[in-house]
């Protein structure tokens, strides 16, 4: 069974229920035909560079994710200001991140996709996604952004426990892990839709 998001969020536009049910189904597409591509030839966290097209579903579960989590005010310096999506280490993505959170907002803030190649102590982010890295491991990263209203996402196969949301790999579909407590520590709400669809729970400390 592929995985999909329920079609709309409390507080959504209607603007932007239309808008995420394109994405919806996009995503859908994407699930059932990487499903295939991942039984014969799974992605590699050593080298994301292949840009190999699970990609993309991971890209779309990044901004699907934004619509079912909610950050304190103080996390944004006003209401206009962006939403920073950060892609820590080496970048796996390519273009398909920034063309999945193109023209997006969430709620008045739009989203904006930013690189880097380490953590620095509390990078200005609102999401970390965390790739496989040369000069951190994702433990070191996790540790550069403990306490911020962060929602970090770690990429399969990622030793990374103190991760948030990590994607897994489930009957040859790409699914995700969360821990609650973890999000809910941070400061951030996490719907009980998102937990509901989670492809299994994390406890603290795994």
């Amino acid at each position: 069974m592929v995985l999909g998001f329920p079609p709309s969020a409390p507080g959504q536009t209607p603007g932007w229920r239309a808008s995420s049910l394109r994405v919806i189904a996009a995503l859908c597409v994407l699930c059932a035909m990487t499903g295939v591509a991942q039984a014969s030839e799974p992605p590699s966290v050593a080298q994301p560079e292949a840009r190999h097209p699970t990609y993309a579903v991971k890209a779309a579960y990044l901004y699907k994710l934004t619509a079912f989590v909610g950050w304190p005010a103080f996390a944004f310096d006003k209401p206009s200001s962006p939403f920073r999506l950060c892609v820590a280490g080496r970048d796996p993505f390519g273009e398909m991140v920034d063309h999945a959170v193109r023209g997006a907002r969430v709620d008045e803030h739009p989203i904006v996709v930013v690189r880097m190649p380490a953590v620095a102590k509390s990078p200005p982010c609102h999401m970390l996604f965390l790739a496989a890295a040369h000069t951190q491991t994702p433990r070191e990263m996790l540790a550069m952004i403990a306490g911020q209203p962060m929602l970090t996402v770690a990429d399969e196969g990622l030793d990374a426990p103190g991760a948030m949301v990590q994607f897994v790999t489930v009957d040859s579909r790409i699914r995700f892990a969360i821990r609650a407590d973890a999000a809910q520590a941070a400061g951030l709400t996490v719907s009980s839709k998102l937990l509901a669809l989670a492809a299994q729970p994390r406890e603290t400390g795994r």
